[in-house]
């Protein structure tokens, strides 16, 4: 005997997405079939109740919510889930201090590995997160496995670091790494991450950039994020020089490249604008924070094929604003820039009254940049900085923007977020982008029953 279909219809107080559906109220029709989620319609209640299947379903009034799809976190360190959030002054404190905490508290044993990134996947789905591009470790598949176990969808990005004279024996150990990973299973990509230009040299990047254009592997690089950044890059000096001296991987072949008086911009992209461009045509390339920006660095980026993720909780944290000026991702956007929303690990992210881990969630980073920005004098409308987090994000990662809309098809989750009055349609992003609490998801591929319903 054939199984009831699994057929729900939801109304709420309105449904949003960054694509074509906003109404308030509103209504989503929606199945569950297996380990996939379909809308079937999604807008006003009486649109919706004119679908052939609405008196098939059961019904849910949800109350004074909006329901939105899914979000995509495009960035984040989830193997950093343990340490849990750690204060830091932006004026007084001391990067090299912090990156000291970071190296001695970090996880190593594969079990505690494990269990970090699992503590990472719940608070993530906690606050809404069903996709990310996760930093898996530098030459670790361990994060990679455990993600595809988990339901997040996604990028797995294995770390590699190499510099001066190591360069060509870390390319050899990152294909090694490759060849062991399936490269897709789960849901999730194995991608590759050279860590950054004061890491990583020119030719490991050509070296990755020219795997991923044989592998159709995603890559995503750290670039222009710090003061001693800017500092290596131009002039060959400061922290990381420290650093690289300290650990023993300072040669003088490293000054053959750094030392221009070039941005790290400029850095990157005069030494493998071409490699980029070859590996955007079979993978996505992802540049992360781009705090430092000048003029000229805003037309190079421009030019270039890639995303740029900003995490501006991140960013916040480190008084990246203090140093450089406000991020320019809203100049970015209007360049044509695929600009989307990371949040960086949970130890920059603000802790839970009491101390506990809070969400590590796009919403919030939503909600931040709202609070700070606004929409007036030329800012980012609350809509767009919904498809930072959703559509634009998947893009970046290389996935359906489809899977985090309402629209009909298939889709990744339903999520519930709490809203302060009934807000017309017009109003209904700015509604979300003023919420406060965790998103409560109502219905998800992995998940028929996330959470039980506030109303039946």
């Amino acid at each position: 005997m054939d199984q009831p279909r699994d057929i729900r219809l939801f109304q709420a107080a309105g449904v949003l997405d960054a694509e074509g559906v906003c109404e308030a109220p509103g209504a989503v029709l929606a199945e569950h079939a297996g380990d996939s989620l379909c809308i079937l319609a999604a807008g006003s209640p009486g649109a919706v109740e004119s679908h052939p299947l609405a008196n098939q379903a059961r019904r849910l009034d949800l109350g004074d919510v909006a329901l939105i799809p899914g979000l995509v976190n495009t960035h984040t360190h989830l193997d950093l889930s343990h340490i849990g959030p750690q204060p830091y002054d932006p004026v007084r404190g001391r990067f090299g201090d912090w990156l000291a905490m970071i190296l001695c508290e970090r996880a190593t044993t594969e079990e505690a590995v494990e269990d970090s990134v699992s503590l990472g996947v719940e608070l993530s789905l906690q606050g809404g997160v069903v996709a990310v591009g996760d930093i898996s470790g530098v030459w670790s598949t361990i994060p990679c496995e455990t993600l595809r176990e988990s339901p997040l969808i996604g990028v797995s990005y294995i770390e590699a670091f190499g510099i001066g004279a190591r360069q060509e024996e870390s390319a050899r150990r990152i294909g090694r790494v490759l060849d062991g990973l399936v490269p897709d299973a789960g849901g999730v990509r194995a991608g590759i991450s050279p860590h950054a230009p004061y890491t990583v040299g020119t030719g490991l990047y050509r070296a990755i950039l020219k795997l991923a254009r044989s592998t159709g592997s995603p890559v995503a690089t750290h670039l222009a994020e710090s003061d001693p950044e800017r500092a290596f890059i131009g002039s060959g000096s400061g922290l990381f020089r420290e650093l690289l001296s300290s650990m023993g991987l300072w040669d003088e072949t490293i000054l053959h490249e750094v030392g221009q008086g070039r941005t790290p911009i400029s850095h990157f992209f005069s030494t493998v604008r071409d490699d980029v461009a070859a590996a955007a045509g079979r993978a996505p390339v992802l540049i992360v924070h781009c705090n430092d920006v000048s003029d000229e660095d805003l037309d190079t980026l421009a030019q270039a094929p890639v995303s740029v993720a900003y995490c501006p909780r991140s960013s916040s944290y480190f008084g990246a604003e203090r140093r450089f000026g406000p991020h320019r991702y809203a100049e970015m956007l209007q360049r044509g820039i695929n600009v989307v929303l990371g949040t960086d690990s949970v130890v920059n992210l603000p802790a839970r009254c009491g101390g506990g881990a809070p969400a590590i969630s796009t919403l919030d980073e939503i909600r931040f940049l709202y609070e700070r920005d606004g929409d007036s004098g030329g800012r980012v409308s609350p809509r767009r900085l919904l498809s930072m987090a959703t559509t634009n994000a998947a893009l970046a990662l290389g996935m359906a923007p489809g899977l985090f809309t309402l629209s009909p098809g298939a889709t990744r989750a339903i999520l519930a977020v709490e809203i302060d009055g009934a807000p017309e349609s017009a109003g209904l992003a700015e509604a979300v982008a003023r919420s406060s609490g965790d998103p409560r998801m109502v219905m998800a591929a992995f998940d028929a029953d996330p959470a039980p319903p506030v109303r039946a």
